[in-house]
C-alpha cells in the first residue's frame, strides 16, 4: 500500500510539473489574429463597455498589437518570453471615453502572466485576474455579404459627387472573386481568405479614362496582396497592411 501510494505521489507531481512546464510554452503564434474582451478586473465587459466592446489583434510579424479600447483605437509594441508578456508604448485617439478604458490601457501596458485555455487567453498580475479575451470566429461569407463602399484609403476621405465616385467591393465565395467600382472603371480578381488574412490578385479593370483619376490609381495599387481584414463593427470592415491601416469600406 505504502508503495503504491508513492507511486501516486509521484504521478501527481510529474503531472503538476508537465502542466506549469506546459503553461510556459506559450508563443506568438498562439496570440495570432483578433481577441474580443470577456471581463476586466473581474468585471464582465458589457457591463464595464456598454457601448462597445474592446479587442485587440497582435500581428506576428512586426511585434505590434493595435485594436479598440471602446472608445479609442490603440496601438502598442508586445513581446512574449514563456508565459511572460510584456507590452509597451501604448498610444490611442483622443477622444473621452471614462475611466475603464485607461484601465484597459494600463493593463496592456507593461509586464503580465498569461494563459491560453483554448479559445480564452487570461492576462494576470500579481496573481490576481486582469483581463479575459476570447479569440474572435475568422470572418466567413456571412460576415462580408453585400455591397461595401470606400470610406477612406491611407488615412484620407473624399466626397462623392457627379464625377467622382467612390469604389466599392462586393465578395463571391462560389467562385473566389471579388469585383466592383473603382472610382471609374469596373475590377475584378481572385481571393482567398484565410484566418482574416485576404489575398488579392492584381486587379483586372475596365480602360475608360476618367477626370479625377488618382484615388481610383491609388485603389487598384493598394487593394492587393495581403491584407488583413477586420470588422470594426457590424458595418464597417477595417483593412490592414504590416499593421496599418490602408482601407475602410462602410457597409451599404
Amino acid at each position: 500500500m505504502k508503495i503504491i501510494k508513492l507511486l501516486f505521489i509521484a504521478a501527481l507531481a510529474i503531472f503538476a510539473l508537465q502542466s506549469c512546464n506546459s503553461a510556459k510554452t506559450l508563443t506568438k503564434e498562439q496570440l495570432a489574429n483578433k481577441w474580443v474582451l470577456k471581463s476586466i478586473n473581474g468585471q464582465d465587459v458589457k457591463e464595464a463597455f456598454p457601448n462597445k466592446i474592446p479587442h485587440i489583434t497582435f500581428n506576428l510579424t512586426n511585434g505590434q498589437m493595435n485594436g479598440n479600447g471602446g472608445c479609442n483605437g490603440f496601438g502598442g509594441t508586445f513581446s512574449i518570453n514563456k508565459d511572460e508578456f510584456t507590452g509597451s508604448k501604448i498610444v490611442s485617439t483622443m477622444m473621452f471615453c471614462g475611466d475603464q478604458e485607461s484601465t484597459l490601457f494600463k493593463l496592456l501596458d507593461g509586464k503580465s502572466k498569461l494563459a491560453l485555455n483554448g479559445d480564452e487567453l487570461t492576462f494576470s498580475q500579481n496573481g490576481k485576474t486582469t483581463l479575459v479575451f476570447t479569440r474572435a470566429q475568422p470572418l466567413g461569407a456571412a460576415d462580408l455579404a453585400g455591397e461595401w463602399k470606400l470610406q477612406s484609403i491611407n488615412g484620407k476621405s473624399e466626397a462623392e459627387s457627379e464625377t467622382k465616385k467612390m469604389p466599392t467591393l462586393e465578395f463571391n465565395f462560389a467562385e473566389k472573386r471579388l469585383a466592383g467600382l473603382a472610382g471609374c472603371n469596373r475590377y475584378n480578381g481572385a481571393f482567398t481568405l484565410e484566418n482574416n488574412v485576404l489575398t488579392v490578385t492584381p486587379l483586372a479593370t475596365t480602360r475608360m479614362a476618367c477626370p479625377n483619376m488618382e484615388m481610383e490609381n491609388e485603389f487598384v495599387k493598394t487593394f492587393t496582396g495581403k491584407i488583413d481584414l477586420e470588422k470594426e463593427t457590424d458595418n464597417l470592415l477595417v483593412m490592414k497592411k504590416d499593421g496599418r491601416i490602408i482601407i475602410i469600406f462602410e457597409k451599404q
